[in-house]
């Protein structure tokens, strides 16, 4: 599967996942996401940082629920009291443990799922597709913006690999390699990831690599009125009712500004590429669909229908869910389905394989 198609997908699932509160909308999509790992290709370090977020998004959702539990919280069903300490007023006013209820922690557990099912995505993206392919795949507009994402995207894998080959050279000269030697392994690895960084920084620098001349003085003026606009357009649009249609009128002007610009940025920068990547009919689909997935998941979330939102403090009414919310959903699973028929879905090219420059066109 092309760049494209991945990230169309992680947000798709982003947007599903945030967007609902419905448990029964969750458990489908992470359903989904896992179904999908299942055959999405990885590499070697795709595979351990796979597994590292995996536990860190289950160590998230531990987490969410053991400040629940430590807070307190109030409902109709409380299942028990944890005994703390309480905080005068005139300090704050905090206060720690008091009743725990089964609502307080079905909203942790809501919380936390909803975090485990990006974690989940980011982590398959992140082991399925290259830092070099997403890089290629941007436009020259966002191309310094996603020179960083990339980095922090080889940050995780590479710093995974530092403290394995750390661990392996400890255990060779008879050092511990238990849980409690981990603390010992983090300062290395994080030593070495900053010499890393700025040995590719200084490379990158002293070769010119991106440089380009900046988009004119107006593009650059709309790109920095767009933030003021979409802000006064969120603010009329969620706390006036009577001026939305000037919320409208202001988001519209906002992304008329940002497209000016990404189209000036466009056309200051030029990349040049050996080999493009095609994106098959099938996955150009699939991009669409999962564009019109977001649009629709939003829809349904503000109008209220589809029981897209649960509240558990309401009494923890039962769980229901509609056909439309429910397809919405399993629409998640689509790279499976298209995976599961690649002949090639095992194997990824190599990033030397398809070498690509960014330069200044009048070098």
């Amino acid at each position: 599967m092309t760049p494209g198609a991945w990230i169309a997908w992680v947000t798709l699932v982003m947007v599903v996942a945030l967007a609902t509160t419905n448990p029964l909308y969750l458990g489908i999509v992470l359903l989904c996401v896992v179904l999908v790992a299942a055959f999405a290709p990885r590499t070697g370090t795709g595979a351990t940082s796979f597994r590292a977020l995996v536990v860190f998004g289950l160590v998230m959702m531990a987490v969410s629920l053991f400040v629940a539990t430590v807070n307190g919280s109030y409902g109709d069903h409380v299942l028990f009291t944890v005994p703390g300490p309480s905080i005068p007023r005139w300090l704050g006013g905090l206060h720690l443990g008091g009743p725990v209820s089964a609502e307080g922690l079905a909203a942790a557990s809501i919380r936390g799922t909803a975090i485990l099912c990006v974690l989940f995505a980011f982590g398959v993206f992140n082991g399925a597709v290259s830092p070099h392919r997403v890089l290629r795949s941007t436009p020259a507009a966002l191309f310094h913006a996603s020179l960083i994402v990339t980095v922090g995207l080889t940050l995780l894998p590479s710093s995974i690999e530092d403290l394995r080959r750390i661990r392996e050279m400890r255990a060779l000269r008879g050092a511990r390699t238990g849980v409690r030697e981990l603390p010992a392994l983090v300062v290395p690895a994080v030593i070495g990831g900053l010499e890393r960084s700025m040995r590719l920084a200084e490379a990158m620098e002293a070769r010119g690599y991106a440089a380009s001349a900046r988009p004119p003085l107006l593009p650059r003026l709309a790109a920095a009125a767009s933030a003021p606009l979409l802000i006064a357009a969120s603010w009329t649009w969620f706390y006036s009712e009577d001026w939305r249609w000037l919320g409208a009128v202001f988001a519209l002007a906002g992304a008329g500004c940002l497209g000016w610009w990404f189209v000036a940025a466009n056309r200051a920068q030029r990349t040049t590429r050996f080999r493009t990547e095609p994106t098959p009919l099938v996955e150009r689909l699939a991009i669409v669909a999962s564009l019109a997935g977001c649009v629709a998941v939003l829809a349904l979330r503000f109008l209220g229908e589809a029981n897209m939102t649960y509240n558990p403090f309401a009494g923890l009414p039962p769980l229901t869910m509609s056909p439309l919310g429910a397809a919405v959903a399993l629409l998640c699973a689509w790279p499976a389905a298209v995976l599961l028929f690649q002949p090639d879905a095992t194997t990824e090219r190599a990033p030397e394989a398809e070498p690509s420059f960014a330069q200044d066109p009048a070098r």
